[in-house]
């Protein structure tokens, strides 16, 4: 089951629970921050863009980044990919060794 979207969340707790996450969403954290396991976070589901729109900077970004000045980061589905995968490599991967893995894979 999905956890509730549109509220903001330590990237903490969105890591912790990122299976939980729906696939649609995305993970968005702060613009131009450093971002931290404390960062606000929020897995937010895309608008849906008209085509003559599609073009547009910030198309699809949910009203709900734009006032919390939440930037689109990644699917949440590559998150979860990103975790499963430290988890294959170490099964009892702290939160930040997965944090680790997630900077890891935004540098490569």
């Amino acid at each position: 089951m999905a956890m509730d979207i549109d509220q903001i969340d330590s990237f903490q707790a969105v890591v912790a629970t990122i299976m939980n996450r729906s696939a649609r969403a995305w993970v968005y954290l702060p613009s131009g921050r450093t971002w931290s396991l404390d960062s606000e976070s929020a897995t937010l589901e895309s608008d849906e863009v008209p085509p003559e729109l599609e073009d547009e900077p910030d198309a699809g970004i949910p009203q709900f980044a734009k006032r919390h000045d939440l930037m689109q980061v990644m699917p949440v589905t590559t998150l979860q990919d990103i975790v499963s995968n430290a988890r294959r490599q170490k099964l009892d991967a702290t939160l930040d060794e997965l944090f680790a893995a997630f900077v890891f894979y935004l540098r490569e």
